[in-house]
């Protein structure tokens, strides 16, 4: 199975033509635009609490600067050695971290195991000369078409954040 990039199709006619509804001239820029707003609102809603939405144009980019904010340039980002960000992303979140690595773990049938993160956590040697954890990042859909129980999620975030780390 190989899921593709999210740019490889074109727009749906429907974004295509909700986006020509509004484009109705200059408008104010850097998310203080009323569509922002709107979705800063939407997600604040959903979230039950004040949320600052960030709208990229690829599945790389969501990526790369969602691990930006997660990560120091020296952060070491947790992995599947499968992992589509790890894969066929092209270095962007060593890009967008400013040298932060992402570090693949290996995997079973595209997951990662709590106990496989667990004993690389325990393994680790960490000085101020070393990457140091700084995130573990999981796709509900691996490249391998199988998905986490909430079972799973739960013990990788349990064995994540008792070190720190986000996920």
């Amino acid at each position: 199975m190989k899921f593709l990039s999210d740019n490889t199709a074109p727009a749906a006619a429907e974004v295509m033509a909700a986006i020509a509804a509004v484009d109705h001239g200059p408008a104010r820029s850097y998310g203080a635009d009323e569509w922002s707003q709107k979705l800063d609102a939407a997600f604040s809603r959903y979230f039950g609490r004040d949320v600052r939405a960030f709208a990229v144009a690829t599945g790389t980019a969501a990526n790369a600067l969602a691990l930006a904010t997660l990560s120091p340039p020296y952060g070491a980002i947790f992995a599947t050695d499968v992992a589509h960000v790890v894969n066929d992303e092209c270095g962007a979140v060593e890009l967008q971290t400013a040298g932060a690595r992402l570090v693949p773990l290996p995997s079973l049938d595209g997951r990662l195991e709590a106990e496989v993160l667990e004993r690389e956590l325990k393994a680790r040697v960490t000085s101020v000369h070393s990457l140091q954890p700084a995130a573990v990042t999981l796709a509900q859909v691996t490249e391998c078409g199988t998905t986490y129980s909430c079972a799973q999620l739960s013990a990788i975030t349990r064995v994540a954040h008792a070190r720190g780390l986000p996920v």
